[in-house]
Formats: C-alpha cells, structure tokens, sequence
C-alpha cells in the first residue's frame, strides 16, 4: 500500500511500510498514522540491509504508531538515527516501540535535535554505546523546549514510556537537565559509572544497574530507584520523594541526603511507605474490589 490521505490532522497520511513512513514522517507539520492491521512489526534488518546509511529527518507534527514495533534499527557512520526540526512548534510520537536497536559507537546520537519532542506510550531497548540516547541542542529552559516522555499524549492517562537500555563506554541517557519523564520505567545494564545526568522524573522508576555516578533529579511527585548502586558522587533530588533501596547499595555507600531510603520490604509496605511520605495506592482486584 502506498501512502493514503493528505497529511492533516482530519486525514492523516497512513503508511505500512518502512518507506513510506520515513517519507511521511519527514514531512513538515504532517500527521501520520501507521495501519498496524496487517502486520504490526517490521525486522529492520530484513527491510534495510546493511542499515541505515543516512539518519531519518523527523519533521511531522503527530505520529501514532498503532502499536508498531520497529525492531532491531542498525547503522554505520552516520551521526544519529533520527533528527528533529529545530522549530519551537510541539511534536508527538506515541503508540510505537523501538526494540533491539544497536546504536554503536560511530552514531552520537539515537534521537538528535530532540527539543520540542513529546513520547506517548513507548517502548525503547536495546544498546547505546558511547554518545547519548537523546541530544537536546537548543538552549532554551523553557517548559516548550524539553524533550517529555509523559503521559500527556494519550489524555492524560498513566501510559508513560518504559526503557531498556545498555549504556557502554561512557553513554549517557540525555545531554541536558531538560529531559522529562513521566510515569516512565527504565531499566538499565551499564559499565562503571562515571558519567553525571541530570533528569526530571516524576513518578517514575529506576530499576538494574544505577548508571550515573553523579545524579540531580529536578522533577518532583514520587520515584524509586530500585536499583543496583556502585558508586555515588555528588546526588541532589529537587522535589517530592524519592526511595532509594538500601539493600542494593553498594558496601560503603549511604543514602545521600535528599533521597530516602527503605528497604525491600518497606517498599511493598503501604504504612512503612506512608510513614516516609510516599502514599502508596492498593491494587484493584479482577472484579473491581480492593486487593489485599
């Protein structure tokens, strides 16, 4: 199928194939949907052997991927996946995941030019090695000019976005403090840390290998890092609570001072959670009865 409709919000392009979506996407201001009805993933190295050789212009306005899986995106000596327009008008990316993706160590970048950029519902894995996941070049600090993984896409509703990624040789999640994630969970394998991020999370979680050495969290609302910790540098958290795992940290290593540390107990304890100022909310049963 080629590309259907006219690229507005009433009628968006629809595309079905990795062609024509790197058509569409890259159109300026261009509302795209992908028609998932057929087939919902595409094996990248089946449909681009040898990868990607030039990185993909992402300009549309609003992209709904329908649950689409783009799995095992590749490349070689190109400076980033995909890059933004550097323009000031808000961008969408929602309903699609990027599975067992390799960004290695000749591609700086897996998003570039990513102020502006709001991620809806999803899903990210696979291996950063050196560079960043996402590279914000404007330096606005204004709330407009952030990258957001958020919830706000999709109304409101807590579909944030999760993460899978191996951090190497030095890579870092983003460049800037002005990355937003929220309801987000990332998950994280990673050499040493060495690097310092800066991170804006709210109601988010923090789970694997901790891989910043030095960590300032600007956000607010209630995170976990539940993760394994190895060394601490300088850490500073702005806003709201933030539990940290005692039982994973390293031996030697305290809890720094404007984190709170439970155990793994306490954290599935709704009045060990409470009495930390961490309000923790019972889980519905099948039948729509409080759980236990």
């Amino acid at each position: 199928m080629s590309v259907t409709g006219t690229g507005t919000q009433a009628d968006p392009y629809i595309v079905d194939t990795w062609a024509d979506f790197v058509t569409a996407v890259g159109s300026n201001q261009a509302f795209v949907e992908v028609d998932t009805s057929t087939v919902n993933t595409w094996d990248f190295p089946k449909i681009v052997e040898g990868g990607l050789t030039t990185g993909v212009a992402w300009n549309a306005t609003s992209v709904n991927g329908n649950g689409l899986t783009i799995k095992g995106l590749y490349g070689s000596n190109i400076q980033y996946f995909f890059m933004g327009s550097p323009t000031t008008s808000r961008k969408y990316i929602y309903n699609i995941n990027f599975l067992d993706f390799n960004k290695s160590s000749d591609i700086s970048y897996w998003f570039n030019k990513a102020e502006y950029f709001t991620f809806g519902n999803c899903q990210f894995s696979g291996v950063v090695d050196g560079g960043y996941f996402v590279n914000r070049v404007t330096t606005s600090s204004s709330a407009s000019a952030k990258t957001i993984f958020s919830t706000g896409v999709l109304g409101g509703t807590a579909h944030g976005c999760s993460f899978a990624l191996q951090l190497e040789n030095g890579a870092k999640f983003c460049n800037s403090d002005y990355v937003t994630v929220q309801h987000g969970n990332m998950n994280f394998i990673c050499d040493e840390p060495t690097i310092t991020e800066a991170l804006e999370l709210y109601e988010s979680k923090i789970t694997g290998d901790f891989p910043f050495l030095s960590f300032t969290n600007s956000g607010g609302g209630q995170n976990v890092i539940d993760a394994d910790i190895s060394a601490i540098g300088t850490w500073s958290n702005a806003n709201g609570v933030t539990l940290v795992n005692t039982e994973k940290l390293a031996s030697g290593l305290s809890v720094p001072t404007g984190f709170t540390g439970v155990t793994s107990a306490q954290m599935l304890d709704v009045d060990a959670l409470a009495a930390v100022g961490f309000t923790a909310y019972p889980e519905e049963d099948p039948e729509g009865g409080e759980g236990e």
